[in-house]
């Protein structure tokens, strides 16, 4: 591995690209080398936010086209040597709809407008109810240096027939023998994912492989429509769990190896930021990055369990984790009894917690009635608070962001018990 700057050692404000620095996931990465091999399979990453899901999206564009250091960490190598030309995109609040995706891929350099021998861009409609969404090819003229040559097309048909017709000629080419791989990342921001199925029909037997990456809890809630292509995902759908504790612990291996062991993280500070981490890959780059930093700033080579946790409490107030900060404030406004039953229910290692225990323990801790902790949990899973509880069941609940859950176990306390102001 090659030194690099201390500063980008650890990175939580983005994904993993580098394979140096993507630890784990061994499991994850055979499943999706069996799925690129399985002629006709789609693909769908899915799993809680914050475990990793865009980090191991990066890493299966290199293992599309074979890359040799990914390749070199699979317990089994893939049968056939992996030939595609992947194209890898991230959704934002714009895409809407699936018709909204396809003209971004259409248009977007870094997508396929540089394969397609025109332009695609939304023709503006009167904005009349029922009008069809349609687009304007522009054919271009010579060379891709050259002008544009305006001889623009008004295309009658929907946007996929222009996208499945630019979509095959790509795989006609011949350019890679397993043809076309799209990941799309953040697919669970896409609002109507209806006509994704057609899409996936239509285009699988034509040599097109999407990976679908997004949050959710199963299949079904990324794929509405996975019951007519569920044999297009039986061999692609990967369930992206939290890390380990060894894998985390790889982390901290490949970082200190990126720092040429001039830096070290001891055992003790290690098994606390994984500890508080709950598999969360971003707490390890997160709370890593500033205690590293700091080890610097102070002269020492040695990041020890106190300044860890001196760390995590200096983020607390920098706002280093604006999103969960906002919502934690959010959580327990001016009430410490809402702080304390909070960080309760995140401090349990469970997914679906019980609160029949829980509740005893937080009455006689607080010196309240269980109903009335019952109270404050509604508080927590009503709107108002920021709805960080779901209730699952008659007396379970989970949090709504296991990113949060995280965070709010491992955030130092607000609010002290005279700070109260409680209805």
């Amino acid at each position: 591995m090659t030194a690099i700057s201390p500063i980008n050692v650890f990175t939580p404000a983005q994904e993993v690209k580098d394979i140096e620095r993507f630890a784990g996931r061994d499991d994850e990465l055979a499943a999706l080398a069996t799925a690129l091999q399985s002629h006709g399979a789609q693909i769908v990453m899915y799993g809680q936010r914050g475990v990793g899901k865009s980090s191991l999206a990066r890493q299966l564009a290199k293992l599309a086209v074979n890359d040799a250091e990914l390749i070199a960490r699979l317990k089994q190598k893939p049968f056939e040597t992996l030939d595609f030309v992947p194209i890898y995109i991230a959704c934002d609040d714009s895409i809407r709809n699936i018709e909204m995706l396809m003209l971004r891929l259409l248009s977007d350099e870094d997508a396929l407008a540089s394969w397609v021998p025109f332009k695609v861009v939304e023709k503006k409609t009167s904005g009349e109810i029922g009008a069809k969404f349609s687009v304007k090819v522009i054919e271009l003229g010579g060379k891709k240096t050259d002008a544009i040559t305006e001889r623009a097309q008004e295309i009658e048909t929907d946007i996929a027939s222009i996208f499945t017709t630019a979509c095959k000629g790509i795989v006609k080419t011949g350019v890679a023998k397993h043809g076309l791989l799209i990941i799309i990342d953040e697919f669970d921001r896409i609002k109507d994912r209806s006509g994704l199925a057609s899409l996936l029909k239509a285009l699988g037997p034509e040599g097109v492989t999407f990976a679908l990456v997004g949050v959710a809890t199963t299949i079904q809630d990324l794929v509405t429509e996975h019951e007519s292509v569920a044999r297009q995902l039986a061999d692609g759908s990967v369930h992206i769990k939290p890390m380990r504790d060894d894998e985390l612990q790889d982390i901290f291996d490949r970082a200190e190896s990126l720092l040429e062991h001039k830096f070290i993280f001891n055992p003790e500070a290690r098994t606390w930021i994984i500890n508080i981490a709950r598999g969360h890959p971003f707490y390890i780059h997160l709370v890593g990055k500033h205690a590293l930093l700091k080890a610097i700033a102070t002269g020492t080579n040695t990041i020890t369990l106190e300044m860890a946790k001196e760390v995590l409490f200096e983020i607390a107030l920098k706002g280093s984790a604006p999103i969960q900060e906002s919502t934690y404030k959010t959580a327990i406004g001016h009430s410490y009894t809402r702080e304390v039953i909070l960080k309760r229910f995140a401090e349990r290692i469970e997914d679906e917690i019980h609160t029949t225990e829980l509740y005893a323990g937080i009455s006689k801790e607080l010196g309240i009635e269980p109903s009335t902790v019952s109270v404050y949990v509604g508080h927590l899973g009503s709107d108002k608070y920021g709805a960080v509880l779901n209730k699952t069941r008659e007396r379970y609940y989970q949090f709504s962001d296991s990113m949060f859950k995280a965070y709010a176990a491992a955030r130092p306390y607000e609010l002290k018990a005279s700070d109260q102001e409680d209805a």
